[in-house]
């Protein structure tokens, strides 16, 4: 039974090491442009295991996201209506998980549910 569980693990972390590097490969990642961070290219097609792994595991955590954040949303709704942002915290905690979510293209990215980040761009 132990050893049936170790052989599923191993080939869970085989596969999600491969579609790692597929990932990679399409978003055009070279290590001349690693300050740069992933440059997308425009006119390529997402590979099946972008599509994959954005279907089987992106989507869902996506939903997750959006529905812990409709949540928190409502938890905060009090707060945020008392200083005049509601419209700032449903976008960030409802809007931008859903559009991620819902309306992105499968296995592509889409700038208007990208945030900034720690380094920027």
């Amino acid at each position: 039974m132990q050893s049936r569980i170790l052989v599923v693990m191993l080939a869970v972390s085989l596969l999600w090491s491969l579609s790692g590097t597929a990932t990679a490969g399409v978003l055009g990642y070279s290590m001349d442009r690693a300050d740069k961070g992933f440059e997308r290219k425009a006119d390529a097609e997402p590979s099946a295991a972008v599509v994959a792994v954005d279907g089987l595991i992106a989507r869902p955590l996506g939903l997750a996201t959006t529905i812990a954040g409709t949540g928190l949303f409502l938890v905060t709704l009090p707060f945020s209506a008392s200083s005049g942002s509601v419209h700032e915290a449903a976008r960030g905690m409802i809007g931008k998980p859903g559009g991620w979510t819902f309306v992105r293209p499968m296995g592509r990215g889409d700038a208007r549910f990208e945030e900034q980040g720690v380094f920027g761009r």
